[in-house]
């Protein structure tokens, strides 16, 4: 008998994937529990579809398709239970390597309207296939195949479906769980929708097992990984108090050993670049 990924208690319902092999302490997974919490609780009574996968989501329980296809395979499954008269809520979760792989049909799907909530679990790197980077991998960011650090700055997934269709935009933190279930309420009811949550990798990053949701905080807290969101038109931060440096940041991972004061310098440039356009953006989308 095939064990079940929701496994039912008296109490609560525990959600696990149970031989998706992750590392131990691994945010990824955190997050996907979390997701799952949220959307099964928050949408118990509209028997909702989690669809996709990824390292650290799972992928013998999950629905799924190819890689780089979980878009068009909803744009298929939405298309199919139209026809048969079926109206159930779809949620996809997975990685930022699908995004790379499959940009283009999400941004078409978005496009075209189809509603749905696109859940992605950014990790920043291929980390099932060797930790080389994709397009959100951050700069200066040592990977497999770029040992002294990726030039270029990374591509913003969810600013880009911003002006692709998207009713809904955000990103989140799992050492931020409120916040995280806040937007998937409200993007639940805004769709198509795009939540982009920071989740960090033991192995490709390079910290102890058990500093995932310190590594996460200090991403947030230093600003190289702002909080906001998009919906009903409006651009607006989360009001995080800046607690830690850059210099913090890249500091908890092996992933940026490589680093002197000049590198450092660079990286803070990066993140009040990215702090300026979240100005201009809030200002441009005001209320």
């Amino acid at each position: 008998m095939p064990i079940k990924m929701i496994q039912d208690t008296a109490d609560q319902r525990v959600y696990m994937n149970v031989t998706a092999n992750q590392c131990p302490g691994c945010p990824e997974n955190l997050a996907t529990r979390l997701v799952m919490h949220i959307v099964f609780d928050h949408l118990k009574d509209e028997d909702p579809i989690i669809f996709g996968q990824g390292c650290g989501i799972g992928r013998d329980f999950l629905q799924r398709s190819g890689l780089g296809t979980h878009d068009s395979g909803i744009v298929g499954m939405l298309t199919a239970m139209k026809v048969r008269n079926i109206d159930r809520p779809i949620v996809v979760i997975d990685g930022d390597g699908q995004i790379d792989l499959g940009l283009e049909d999400l941004a078409t799907s978005f496009q075209q309207g189809y509603k749905y909530l696109h859940v992605v679990c950014d990790n920043q790197a291929h980390a099932a296939s060797g930790s080389h980077a994709t397009g959100s991998t951050p700069p200066m960011a040592r990977t497999s195949v770029r040992p002294t650090g990726k030039l270029r700055h990374p591509k913003h997934f969810a600013l880009m479906l911003m002006f692709s269709g998207a009713e809904y935009v955000a990103t989140a933190s799992t050492s931020h769980p409120q916040d995280l279930e806040r937007k998937i309420k409200a993007a639940s009811t805004r769709l198509p929708a795009f939540i982009q949550i920071l989740t960090p990798c033991n192995p490709s990053w390079g910290y102890d097992d058990n500093k995932g949701i310190e590594v996460s905080r200090f991403a947030v807290e230093s600003g190289i990984w702002p909080l906001y969101e998009w919906k009903d038109g409006v651009f607006q931060r989360q009001n995080i108090m800046r607690k830690s440096s850059v210099r913090d940041y890249v500091g908890s991972q092996r992933r940026f050993a490589h680093l002197g004061d000049e590198g450092i310098a660079q990286m803070e440039e990066y993140v009040n670049d990215l702090n300026r356009m979240m100005i201009k953006l809030e200002t441009g989308f005001s209320a």
